[in-house]
């Protein structure tokens, strides 16, 4: 470790062997020693580890854990601290202590309450409503009904989960998972601080992991299933009365769970109901109940609640 004289300004004395400055006879403050630059290190030859140095209660100059008075002034070492080892600047984790290492707890507490607020803020806004009055532009309604066929698709699967009904079977060798490997080690030296007017220098050293690619066997194959082919529809507006579309066309309406190939059987259903509001000014668009859709016709005055943000709250249609 070096250390410079405060009082005649000489600089790079060695913190071990000079414990005085030689220029002006300044006696070493062991707070005050630093690492030198890298490559400008200067062995102590010799040099035996006994302990970090303590430093004398009287004038503060450091002494050796060995020595029994101070080499100073003669005052006994009895009731004197060890000095402070000197944290390598180099070395950020050696800055701070381990509790300062983690993220402040008071910075999480700010960015929850913050997060809090603007959650809160956004749920305000989508809350908030008011009641307005407005007239139905537009009706319209829609049924749709799944066609299924019965036929032989294409699928894959790992081989341990194919189906047993599978046919035309083909396999190979694909990536299911990664995992992690050990590949050697990232080393660091750092330099730490004897207390004694020494350093020495470590390695700090940490496994390295690469990702490796895990192979399955993969199967590729035919199967027979049903599956949704086409889709069947009809709508219309206010005019017209809702009706299922004609299922005159599939070739077999069985609900059964096998079949041949080619058949073709119903599935699911679906309808839809929309209204169009309109205040003069804005427009939203709602679906709703077909109950509600029968008794909703052009020009009809309805009201609304609608949100700040968000739109209208399609749930509180009233007829008025």
């Amino acid at each position: 470790m070096l250390w410079d004289c405060p009082s005649c300004k000489t600089q790079g004395l060695l913190g071990k062997s000079q414990r005085h400055c030689p220029a002006c006879g300044q006696a070493q403050n062991p707070g005050k020693r630093y690492f030198p630059e890298p490559g400008h290190e200067v062995e102590a030859q010799g040099h035996t580890f006994v302990g970090a140095d303590w430093s004398c209660a009287y004038c503060d100059s450091p002494n050796a854990a060995a020595a029994s008075f101070c080499s100073n002034c003669g005052a006994s070492k009895d009731g004197t601290k060890t000095v402070t080892a000197i944290a390598d600047p180099l070395d950020v984790t050696q800055q701070l202590p381990p509790e300062e290492l983690k993220p402040s707890r008071k910075w999480w507490y700010a960015i929850i309450f913050a997060t809090f607020v603007l959650i809160a803020g956004i749920v305000g806004l989508f809350a908030s409503k008011k009641e307005i009055v407005t007239h139905v532009t537009q009706t319209q309604w829609q049924r749709s009904i799944e066609v299924e066929r019965f036929t032989a698709v294409s699928d894959s699967a790992w081989c341990e989960a194919m189906p047993s009904s599978a046919y035309a079977v083909s396999h190979g060798q694909e990536i299911r998972s990664h995992r992690q490997v050990a590949d050697g080690q990232v080393c660091k030296e750092k330099r730490v601080d004897k207390a004694d007017g020494t350093f020495v220098k470590r390695k700090d050293c940490s496994t390295k992991y690469r990702e490796e690619p895990v192979y399955d066997d993969k199967c590729h194959y035919m199967i027979d299933r049903w599956h949704v082919a086409r889709t069947l529809k009809t709508g219309g507006d206010a005019s017209q009365l809702p009706a299922w579309p004609t299922t005159e066309t599939i070739r077999r309406a069985s609900q059964s769970l096998t079949g041949r190939l080619g058949d073709e059987r119903l599935g699911q259903r679906h309808e839809d109901y929309a209204v169009t509001l309109s205040d003069g000014s804005k427009t939203w668009h709602c679906n709703v109940q077909e109950e509600l859709w029968t008794r909703l016709k052009p020009s009809t005055a309805v009201a609304v609640k609608v949100r700040s943000i968000g739109g209208a709250a399609c749930d509180s249609i009233e007829i008025r």
